[in-house]
């Protein structure tokens, strides 16, 4: 088997009991269905190339993120995971060999990883021996809603806490956010799925009065207006006035002397600067409600995605390929309807083709359909974005990962 055929390294959010964000659950885009046709070898190769991929994330968020991931139990080695560093790391784990206690290497292997600061959660989908046999080592129970029966796993999960009393638990593979009634109930401490990037059918919000405030800003600016008429409106709201200021006047920028006004500021940036600057306010304005601010990382993680897949091309052109992905996301944080997003945001003609998808020759038509794929997990989709791109999957992945790391450690 070949790096190639497993996949691409691929994520999703894990949250708490009150959705606040936890960490992420890496697993590779072709695991699954790989792991059902092969064999222990398979198993052992697939979980071996996610650690080593995994062991290449920066640390600098580790702190703020945790770090989960699906392991088999029987191939466990304790040396490449050390690599991880053990504080922060959830190892949810599983056998085919569930009937029969877990072997001595296995007991020991989980016994020195718990030793080194990694937590250890055991997937629970019967009472069989295995489970019963590593239970003293664990730090708690995973389940999987995946095609469940609400009564059949709350009987279940119910049964299992009688026997092992205060153990946590968490929950995977929760399908929607209506599903997630359920792992609440359970109490689980820890919940991921396809259900942090879904997208609501029936949005009914509007912009907030700040939205629409930075909304006049954007338009003013794509329409050529004066930075002293921009300025003017920006004035009118001491919050945004600070924001600016504050942000000019960061370090970053080695200024000698601090700039107290708001025009001057709007100068000091420049003006797509600052349609960029106007973008990430809005998107930091959106209502803080359930899944807001994992679905506003996934919305950072696709924009700096795409601008970087944009090397070659025009400073310019990296922009606008930075506001077109946090474009494509934007509804699902602001909790409006995408229709809503393209009649209130003023963008250019190049941008909102690209977004409806009308125009096959759109020039960052392909950068977003690869952003889409990876987010999906759709490998041939993927490889076939990269070859129209020019790059492989190999480089995209690379980038991906760099965009995810630049977008958790500015969000500490």
């Amino acid at each position: 088997m070949s790096a190639q055929t497993a996949g691409v390294l691929v994520w999703e959010a894990v949250v708490g009991d009150k959705s606040q964000p936890l960490g992420y659950r890496f697993f590779l885009s072709e695991a699954a269905s790989l792991r059902v046709r092969g064999g222990a070898r398979v198993r052992q190769f697939l979980d071996a190339m996610l650690v080593s991929h995994v062991a290449t994330i920066s640390p600098a968020w580790r702190s703020h993120r945790q770090i989960f991931l699906r392991l088999d139990a029987d191939a466990l080695d304790p040396v490449a995971l050390a690599t991880l560093g053990g504080d922060g790391v959830h190892l949810i784990l599983d056998s085919d060999a569930r009937g029969e206690p877990a072997s001595d290497a296995c007991i020991a292997a989980v016994t020195q990883l718990r030793a080194a600061g990694f937590r250890v959660w055991l997937l629970a989908c019967d009472s069989a021996p295995w489970l019963a046999s590593l239970a003293p080592q664990a730090s708690g129970f995973a389940i999987s809603l995946g095609g469940q029966s609400v009564d059949g796993m709350e009987q279940f999960v119910a049964g299992l806490k009688t026997t092992y009393p205060g153990v946590p638990w968490c929950a995977l593979d929760v399908p929607t956010v209506d599903d997630l009634a359920l792992p609440h109930r359970l109490g689980c401490a820890a919940i991921t799925g396809p259900f942090v990037s879904e997208r609501a059918p029936n949005l009914g919000g509007r912009f907030s009065p700040n939205g629409l405030r930075v909304a006049s800003l954007l338009s003013k600016l794509r329409q050529g207006a004066e930075i002293r008429e921009m300025a003017g409106v920006l004035k009118q709201d001491v919050a945004l006035s600070y924001r600016l200021l504050r942000y000019v006047n960061a370090a970053a920028w080695g200024l000698v002397n601090p700039i107290s006004s708001i025009e001057q500021a709007m100068l000091m940036l420049g003006r797509r600067p600052l349609y960029r600057w106007l973008m990430l306010l809005l998107l930091a304005g959106a209502p803080k409600g359930t899944l807001s601010e994992v679905r506003g990382e996934a919305t950072l993680v696709r924009a700096r995605f795409m601008e970087l897949l944009g090397a070659s091309l025009s400073v310019p052109q990296r922009d606008e390929l930075f506001v077109l992905g946090m474009l494509s996301l934007l509804d699902t944080v602001l909790q409006v309807p995408a229709t809503r997003v393209l009649d209130t945001l003023p963008m250019s003609d190049t941008i909102r083709a690209a977004l409806a998808g009308t125009e096959a020759d759109n020039p960052y038509g392909p950068y977003l359909v690869l952003a889409r794929a990876w987010d999906s997990g759709d490998t041939a989709a993927i490889h076939a974005a990269c070859e129209r791109i020019g790059l492989t999957p190999e480089d995209a992945g690379r980038l991906h990962l760099q965009a995810f790391d630049w977008v958790l450690e500015n969000g500490k």
